[in-house]
């Protein structure tokens, strides 16, 4: 499990880290789900966490967000091995997967640290080789405003784009009402033969500005040879090598 550092700024954007768990993933509705970040101090002092306040919304970009109950104060020892697992749980009212952002206030920071998961990984079948993700896209200001998409991913997947059932291009705007949420999806389309990994991101901007992203991350195993298929295969191989030799 990768840890979040508290001992310095992150890099801006950060909505895909590891260092937050969602269980189970995907929520279900009416069960209780642990929502757990994990924390790590690899300064030379102890490092004290005044508060935490996390928040979640179904998966997507410029949606609203649900409050969590904030945590803390609470200390770290400066030990690098130390992984301090801070966790909360919340039960929701609709299924799906959903995005978590906490703010973690830190003492020794002059801002909190902004950290997020909105993270969809894909264990895929062997056979597959489209998958239909989908996410909400919303306009959290108070105007009328153009959303513009941009996707960044492996060359191995092509990535199309549908919002409110019409397929959009890449920086194509996406006019939305304020506080307007809409349906959306990506459908990547891959070579249906091999072992794949891929990560596709997608982040969305409202003239020039950040809102959100999210990351997509399909593994798809290599396919497996069938014992019995295989043994048939070298034995009708090294028959054909025989042959020239029987033959002489």
């Amino acid at each position: 499990m990768e840890a979040i550092q508290l001992n310095h700024a992150l890099r801006p954007h950060r909505y895909a880290s590891g260092g937050i768990s969602v269980t189970p993933d995907p929520p279900q509705v009416g069960v209780a789900t642990t929502v757990s970040l994990y924390l790590k101090n690899a300064g030379s002092k102890p490092v004290t966490v005044s508060r935490i306040e996390t928040m979640i919304a179904q998966f997507g970009m410029g949606v609203a967000w649900e409050e969590l109950p904030a945590l803390g104060p609470f200390q770290l020892p400066a030990d690098p091995n130390h992984i301090e697992k801070v966790s909360m749980l919340w039960t929701p009212r609709v299924g799906g997967h959903r995005c978590v952002r906490a703010n973690v206030h830190v003492e020794t920071l002059p801002t909190p640290l902004r950290i997020g998961r909105n993270l969809h990984v894909i264990e895929s079948e062997v056979e597959r080789a489209r998958w239909q993700v989908p996410f909400r896209l919303g306009n959290p200001e108070e105007e009328r405003r153009p959303i513009i998409l941009a996707v960044d991913g492996s060359t191995e997947a092509i990535a199309h784009l549908f919002v409110k059932g019409r397929m959009v291009r890449a920086g194509e705007p996406i006019w939305l009402d304020p506080k307007e949420e809409v349906e959306a999806f990506v459908l990547l389309r891959a070579h249906p033969h091999g072992e794949l990994k891929m990560v596709h991101a997608i982040e969305a901007s409202i003239e020039g500005r950040f809102i959100d992203g999210i990351q997509i991350v399909v593994h798809r195993p290599a396919p497996v040879e069938h014992p019995e298929r295989y043994s048939r295969s070298m034995v009708r191989h090294t028959e054909q090598a025989l042959v020239p030799i029987m033959t002489r």
